[in-house]
């Protein structure tokens, strides 16, 4: 990731570790010591001659509020991402879950657990992939919709654009996965911007090296035609904007 950093290809980065906990049994939980991770990213910056940026991915629930809250306040990180990976103690990458729903309750279930958690944890700086539930979802309707959820993407963009806070399009959710590809409803990006959202970043959720960045040039020429001129990211807590070209 450094290196192609240092060699041009990419013009920035954000480490966000994901840190989940009190997960179900059996669940494998994200967990990391955020000391040890900044004092890895100081070196590794050193060693490239790069600013590395140092950042969370907060995996909210309901029930493990206080500790988040607790992590997060402990270490001093540039950015903050609020995702929700559990909904009713599954996560939807098993499969399990969408055997319990039809895909509207699926994926209204989803939504509302994202405001029920947000409209309790305020520490954190972008919203990340609301649209995380269609990933893996066996479905033939793969996307959230602004005719189908509008009432419930409404009341998410209040809270955030109210907050400062920023709106994630996270290019992961939109590979072909089941045989079926999501795509992101225009819709979503206009009623954003009709409600004053203007903060949007491209998170990649990488997980591995070649996928670092991955559909940024695309997805930003996307945005661009509803009107954002300007990607943001966090340094020190900060909104920083930045041109797309």
């Amino acid at each position: 990731m450094a290196e192609s950093f240092s060699n041009g290809l990419l013009s920035g980065i954000v480490v966000t570790d994901h840190y989940d906990v009190d997960v179900p049994e059996g669940v494998r939980p994200f967990d990391f010591d955020p000391f040890e991770q900044q004092s890895k990213i100081d070196e590794i910056s050193k060693s490239f001659g790069v600013e590395i940026l140092k950042g969370v991915e907060l995996g909210l629930q309901i029930n493990a509020l206080d500790k988040i809250s607790k992590f997060a306040s402990q270490c001093d990180f540039d950015q903050i991402i609020a995702s929700v990976h559990f909904v009713d103690g599954i996560d939807p990458y098993s499969g399990d879950y969408y055997q319990h729903h039809d895909y509207k309750s699926a994926y209204t279930r989803y939504l509302e657990t994202i405001l029920e958690n947000i409209d309790i944890f305020k520490n954190f700086d972008i919203l990340g992939h609301f649209d995380y539930i269609v990933r893996y979802s066996p479905y033939k309707e793969k996307t959230i919709t602004m005719k189908q959820y509008g009432d419930l993407m409404e009341e998410i963009f209040r809270k955030i654009i109210y907050s400062g806070q920023a709106f994630e399009i996270n290019t992961n959710t939109y590979r072909t996965r089941n045989g079926e590809t999501p795509i992101l409803d225009p819709s979503i990006l206009v009623r954003y911007k009709e409600m004053g959202g203007e903060i949007i970043t491209l998170g990649s959720d990488a997980h591995e090296k070649v996928r670092i960045g991955e559909k940024f040039e695309e997805m930003s020429e996307y945005l661009k035609k509803f009107g954002f001129k300007y990607l943001a990211y966090y340094k020190k807590r900060k909104v920083n904007f930045y041109k797309i070209d």
